[in-house]
């Protein structure tokens, strides 16, 4: 009887013990910063299951800030999407710091999580200024961009991209990356002629995922492209437009198509009803 009771009370353990396992979570962290616009920590999460790796949604990390070796100051929450991916801004005067050598250290956690394990991770990088601009040199389009560090000494040796921002993303402009010279520049051409709406064009530089300074982004205007008009047939009545804008056969005909159907049926109701009132 002690026995039975024993490993009763052991199969009740380990079937709570399997109930309550925490799922281990593999988490991710980027820097980027997109100049004149924002500055944030990109977080991802993922686990893994019978089908491989899936995202984890709605997930809560919290985000610290190392202010020494052993000090961490907490500064707020973020939350996985649907994709397993959070953002969190972060505060472009903590990051104000006219130091070249100053490192930045902040920490993604999970903590308290009731179907995940307590996981953390680390993303590190320095202050970096990305600069770039449209020139025309002897009537030949270039971008020149200039990258350097928080005091403006040139950063050398990173590879640059450029692209220009269609529709479904970054169509590549030139080589497929530029390296910096000692000057911290790069002077990309523009050979070829590039349609945009009104000559307008938006180019995107950027220096992605480097180990000292994460990603860093700048946006480019410019109105030399070849000038090109809007034919969208979007807001006029065709069949591919919004409801409010279907077209008018397609609300007459079938307007009259239930007249001439339903005009004899009501004709021959009003006409039984006028017999059985004159008996």
């Amino acid at each position: 009887m002690r026995t039975g009771f024993i490993i009763l009370a052991l199969f009740v353990a380990s079937a709570d013990f399997a109930q309550n396992k925490k799922i281990k979570a593999r988490v991710s962290a980027q820097y980027t910063k997109v100049m004149s616009q924002e500055s944030f920590i990109g977080v991802s999460a993922k686990y893994k299951s019978d089908n491989g790796f899936e995202p984890v949604a709605d997930l809560e990390f919290s985000i610290y800030r190392k202010v020494s070796d052993d000090s961490l100051a907490y500064i707020g929450k973020t939350k996985t999407d649907m994709g397993g991916k959070a953002r969190f801004i972060l505060n472009a005067d903590d990051l104000n710091v006219k130091e070249p050598s100053t490192v930045f250290t902040y920490v993604a956690k999970i903590e308290n999580s009731n179907k995940f394990e307590d996981s953390e991770t680390t993303v590190s990088f320095s202050n970096a200024i990305l600069k770039a601009e449209v020139q025309s040199v002897d009537s030949v389009n270039q971008i020149m961009v200039v990258l350097t560090d928080a005091v403006g000494n040139p950063i050398p040796g990173q590879a640059i991209k450029v692209g220009l921002k269609r529709l479904f993303g970054l169509l590549p402009i030139g080589e497929e990356s530029y390296t910096t010279d000692e000057n911290g520049s790069v002077i990309v051409p523009l050979k070829d002629a590039m349609p945009g709406i009104s000559g307008e064009l938006i180019f995107e530089v950027a220096l992605n995922e480097s180990e000292a300074y994460g990603t860093v982004r700048a946006i480019v205007n410019s109105a030399i492209g070849t000038p090109i008009h809007d034919q969208s047939s979007f807001d006029q009545r065709t069949l591919w437009s919004p409801p409010t804008k279907t077209p008018l056969y397609l609300l007459v005909f079938p307007g009259l198509i239930i007249l001439f159907v339903w005009g004899p049926i009501l004709m021959l109701m009003f006409n039984l009803y006028r017999i059985s009132k004159s008996k």
